[in-house]
């Protein structure tokens, strides 16, 4: 008799620790990636409709997201010649408690591939290293205000193609709008 409650108490614990497991799954937030423009754009008066719909997304619902952006952010950041705005989108970065994610040999590699396979341009290597940082760290999505080199229809099909044939999960890629922003008004 004793040794069968020791099995059953045994049983809860392990069920009971399968519940959390499977509660904390269930829960966890959407891994996003945010590239440089969004991060700017909540300080960029030049485009007042992307701006507001920043600052809305950010005030109503990062807090519904895990956000990352890579030390490329902070290298693109610091070569702002505004002081002012490095300094906002830095303390932006700090207020939404952003993770900060490295560049490494694998994210450059399949940068390379995005631009020797045609969907990024090869002017624009920093696109490529920011998708396939998402893509590495095997983010749910990534967050740009890039309609030429990101969001854009070929640049999509194609990364989704390459990521496929890598065998890496599918990467959503859009706007602010496609993750709660479009409530806020549409670019």
């Amino acid at each position: 008799m004793r040794q069968r409650s020791c099995y059953y108490r045994r049983m809860q614990k392990i069920v009971d620790f399968m519940f959390k497991l499977i509660y904390i799954n269930n829960t966890m937030k959407i891994r996003i990636y945010l590239d440089t423009s969004v991060p700017s754009a909540f300080y960029d008066y030049s485009k007042p409709l992307r701006q507001l719909i920043t600052q809305k997304w950010f005030e109503n619902e990062a807090q519904n997201f895990n956000l990352f952006i890579s030390v490329l952010t902070i290298d693109e950041i610091d070569k702002l010649k505004n002081l002012q705005k490095r300094n906002n989108i830095k303390n932006l970065i700090l207020k939404y408690n952003m993770n900060i994610v490295e560049i490494t040999d694998k994210i450059n590699e399949l940068a390379n591939i995005y631009i020797s396979d045609g969907a990024v341009p090869e002017s624009e290597p920093e696109d490529a290293l920011h998708i396939a940082a998402a893509t590495i760290y095997q983010m749910d999505g990534i967050a740009s205000w890039n309609f030429k080199h990101i969001v854009s229809f070929n640049p999509i099909r194609k990364i989704h193609e390459i990521n496929k044939k890598l065998n890496y999960p599918l990467l959503e890629i859009g706007s602010l709008e496609l993750f709660g922003g479009s409530k806020y008004g549409n670019v």
